[in-house]
């Protein structure tokens, strides 16, 4: 009954998903309705008085109604059997990162064990454990019709056989910081606040004053490498530092894995080792053609830091129990843009 119960709800979901399923459900269900109203009117009349336009009329009205009822599911089912789901290239994910592109809905993926109950999505209470403070996010509409297991390794976090996966997608609105370098120092700067001056990464001193005047601007341009290339060695310096290292404020910040890459994106089949790579080449840019070539192969999806939210305060979120990652897939919601 579980399995009948979440079938009709995913078709559900597919049909409204759509206009065309919609407006072929919507005029199914006109006709029933007016069938019915015909079907009230006959059992309150005398038989002689029902006419025969009014016979043909029912009949219309009912096999027309079931046929348009029927056909917006049986539309939904087949578009979602022809793969319709448009998933975006790494091309344009790369030129989505290189300027920063406004993101409106982001979508939080947790793989876990069938056994591992607290990580279910009626159990969590965050998008991160309770002891982080910001917690790692993607685009949700770079991730959209791919299959879970797909996601998973396009966020760098990769599917264990067995596992599940819980989903959280909502709107963005609140702060975001794109995970490159500079968004990561950003957020290490906000996070230390609560840590002892000692303890502190980001020690007076470690950013010059042009940095300083700089580091303060958290507006969209601001994260666009072009906009900050002066900035950028020394930014993936420091990074790279802290990514190394071990700091207090590392555990105040989620995922911090060997798929990262300074300029703000998660990689398939990361390098074994990130941290014996030098930090001319690890922090090497030229130009987002250089990019586009070096990471073909294994771009995964930009990376943001958000703040590590409590999710039944998310306004309107929508989460999700992925059973079959390998067959699941990240669904089209038919989402506009959220409101203000």
């Amino acid at each position: 009954m579980d399995k009948v119960i979440d079938g009709f709800v995913q078709v559900l979901s597919f049909v409204l998903a759509s206009s065309s399923t919609v407006a072929l459900l919507a005029v199914g269900l006109i006709l029933l309705l007016i069938t019915s109203v015909f079907a009230y009117i006959a059992i309150k009349s005398k038989p002689e008085e029902v006419t025969s336009f009014f016979k043909v009329a029912f009949f219309v009205c009912l096999v027309g109604g079931l046929i348009f009822s029927a056909a917006g599911p049986s539309l939904a089912l087949f578009y979602v059997s022809q793969d319709p789901i448009r998933k975006k290239p790494s091309n344009e994910a790369i030129d989505d990162l290189a300027e920063n592109k406004r993101v409106r809905y982001v979508i939080r993926l947790i793989s876990r064990s069938p056994a591992d109950d607290a990580l279910g999505i009626d159990a969590l209470t965050q998008l991160g454990p309770p002891k982080q403070k910001y917690s790692f996010v993607a685009d949700y509409d770079e991730l959209k019709g791919y299959t879970v297991k797909e996601a998973l390794d396009l966020f760098g976090i990769g599917l264990i056989g067995g596992y599940r996966v819980s989903a959280v997608i909502f709107p963005l609105q609140v702060g975001l910081y794109p995970a490159n370098a500079r968004g990561l120092l950003q957020v290490v700067s906000k996070v230390e606040a609560g840590v002892a001056p000692d303890d502190r990464f980001l020690k007076p001193g470690k950013l010059n004053q042009d940095e300083l005047r700089e580091f303060g601007d958290t507006g969209i341009p601001s994260y666009r490498l072009d906009n900050f290339k002066r900035f950028y060695p020394h930014y993936c310096e420091l990074a790279q530092t802290f990514f190394c290292g071990q700091y207090a404020a590392k555990d105040l910040v989620g995922g911090l894995y060997r798929d990262w890459h300074p300029l703000g994106f998660s990689q398939k089949n990361p390098p074994a080792q990130p941290c014996a790579i030098s930090t001319e080449n690890f922090c090497a840019f030229s130009d987002w053609g250089k990019v586009r070539q070096e990471f073909k192969g294994h771009f995964g999806v930009r990376a943001f830091l958000i703040e590590n939210l409590e999710i039944r305060k998310i306004p309107g979120r929508m989460l999700f129990d992925f059973q079959d990652p390998l067959r699941d897939r990240i669904p089209e919601l038919g989402l506009g843009p959220p409101s203000d």
